[in-house]
């Protein structure tokens, strides 16, 4: 799929199968419920915090290669350099890659709707990575992508990887 524009933030909740059941439990006290008071009645401070991290993350520099601090590792870094004989954008492109599948294992397998959720959350976190990588690294050219593998998957390198 590779970068598309800019991704929607509009957030269609009938995606949302523990809001709409949340939702129809409390119409009768809470007329005009939305994502607010889903997120009141549902979430505390400290997972709110850990998602935080998720979409404004901690990036490093090394080498030249800009990466999530979460994927680093010495001996990562060094093998795939070595894999990529030394292209760095490919190096950062196979290390920033992250599939929403494997950060979110514990959404409903049983919904027809789950990719479409899973795009909407690759999108917000393009978005937010997008925003921080232009902070920490102002005047560098980074590259995002979108793909489809196992479900969708984000990435992002600088410039242009070949």
């Amino acid at each position: 799929m590779g970068e598309q524009g800019r991704w929607s933030t509009a957030l269609n909740t009938k995606l949302l199968t523990t809001f709409v059941a949340s939702k129809l439990e409390n119409e009768s006290w809470i007329p005009d419920f939305d994502i607010w008071d889903y997120l009141s009645l549902n979430g505390d401070a400290d997972l709110a915090a850990a998602f935080f991290k998720m979409f404004w993350p901690d990036f490093v520099e090394v080498n030249g290669c800009v990466l999530l601090r979460y994927q680093y590792s010495v001996e990562g870094l060094a093998k795939w350099l070595e894999h990529f004989n030394g292209n760095k954008a490919r190096v950062e492109a196979m290390m920033n890659h992250v599939h929403m599948r494997d950060l979110f294992p514990n959404s409903p397998k049983d919904v027809d709707h789950i990719e479409e959720l899973h795009e909407f959350l690759a999108g917000a976190l393009i978005l937010s990575w997008k925003a921080e990588l232009s902070e920490a690294f102002p005047g560098r050219l980074i590259v995002f992508t979108l793909n489809q593998g196992y479900g969708p998957e984000v990435s992002f390198h600088q410039g242009d990887p070949e």
